[in-house]
């Protein structure tokens, strides 16, 4: 049988951490937003700024918003969200999630009229749109069947195309993450990251599955503000980009050193290679593990570090429930020699966080044997740790998949 990166030595594998997790069938509102009402309603939900909300009140917001935007969507099925930094951003999505929509969350500067068209809809949510939430009635919320929740239900865009998340597969990316770091709802979780990617998806959800704090920067935050919202609120994990994380360390170093062993862990989002200077950077600034992180918008986390250890040039491993095979670039194929003994490989990858779908159709050279095909060349150690290489322009992609 191959060897596959999957098969990370027991000594490396965090102990304790299930290399498996199962995803419960029910829907984002109901998890994220309706249990922990009804479990703890006076426990914080949503910290941003000088917002502060309860379970309850973080559920009643959203089923305000839900009841305007179903009253708002008529007949349509589909809409944009212009999804603002800070809790517009999270009540519109979840209000719409509850409404039945599909929704399309555009990138920060996009131009929502063209996404909009793009999308097929008309209809644009957007927290600065005069729509007066308080003058619907929450509406009630049914329990969706299991064929819905594997249906599309958010759209971000990749290089690929646009692509189709449903309630599953977001769900499986946040508990992914959640059970390979072992998060707990005992401290709060800092999401600064656009809702437009899968990253900020994720770091949404998990603190609202967990029953934890979302804490999100009012909008226009400098670094100064960020770091001391850190410090002020004792955050638990912080998620963002690489760069983003090392900025900050630059721009807020009185800050910094305030926020010092706050976080249990700073995720940090790569795109592929990334130099590990930065990393020891964000880890000695704020005296936390920086546990880098790599994912693609159709495969959500697929490779992490662990705060119990990691290794500064090393991504880390497959994270749980990520079933990732070195395959060859050319064609797809499993490759049949053990991992160790291969100079470089393609990442192919099965989980339960893989997209629901490209809209308007998939493509088929995407997959090989039931696996995605990522595109990102890596090579990895004889323990299993994997080294970020190169990840193919979009050109040789098309080339490389046309060969099957």
């Amino acid at each position: 049988m191959p060897k596959t990166i999957a098969t990370t030595p027991s000594w490396y594998w965090p102990p304790g951490i299930p290399r498996v997790s199962g995803i419960p069938p029910f829907s984002l509102y109901e998890l994220c937003v309706g249990r922990a009402a009804r479990d703890c309603p006076d426990a914080p939900a949503l910290i941003s700024g000088n917002l502060r909300l309860t379970a309850k009140q973080f559920r009643e917001e959203v089923d305000h918003w839900a009841a305007a935007i179903a009253a708002s969507a008529g007949s349509q099925q589909r809409a944009v969200l212009v999804a603002s930094p800070g809790a517009s951003g999270a009540f519109l999505l979840f209000g719409a999630l509850a409404a039945g929509l599909h929704v399309y969350v555009v990138a920060p500067g996009g131009d929502p009229a063209v996404a909009a068209s793009r999308f097929g809809t008309s209809l644009v949510l957007d927290p600065n749109l005069p729509i007066d939430r308080n003058s619907f009635a929450p509406g009630q919320h049914r329990c969706p069947s299991l064929e819905s929740l594997r249906a599309p239900a958010v759209a971000i865009d990749s290089p690929s195309g646009l692509v189709n998340h449903s309630n599953r597969s977001l769900l499986a990316a946040a508990i992914s993450l959640i059970t390979f770091l072992g998060a707990t709802p005992a401290r709060p979780w800092l999401a600064t990251l656009p809702l437009s990617r899968w990253e900020g998806l994720a770091s949404v959800i998990v603190p609202l599955y967990l029953g934890a704090t979302l804490v999100l920067p009012p909008s226009g935050a400098d670094p100064e503000t960020i770091v001391q919202t850190i410090a002020r609120e004792r955050v638990g994990f912080a998620f963002d980009d690489l760069e983003t994380a090392a900025h900050w360390t630059r721009e807020a170093k009185q800050a910094s050193k305030d926020a010092r062993r706050v976080l249990e862990g700073f995720l940090l989002a790569v795109g592929g290679t990334f130099d590990p200077t930065e990393r020891r950077r964000v880890s000695k600034s704020f005296e936390s593990a920086a546990l880098t992180v790599w994912g693609l918008p159709e495969t959500g986390p697929v490779l992490a570090s662990h705060q119990s250890w990691y290794v500064d040039d090393s991504i880390g491993i497959p994270i749980t429930n990520a079933h990732v095979v070195p395959s060859e670039p050319r064609t797809g194929e499993p490759i049949q020699t053990p991992w160790e003994l291969v100079e470089s490989a393609e990442i192919s990858v099965w989980s339960p966080a893989l997209m629901a779908g490209y809209e308007g159709g998939d493509h088929p050279a995407r997959w090989a044997g039931g696996r995605f095909r990522t595109g990102m060349i890596a090579s990895s150690d004889a323990n299993g740790m994997v080294y970020l290489l190169a990840m193919k322009r979009l050109a040789e992609l098309r080339t490389a998949f046309a060969v099957i």
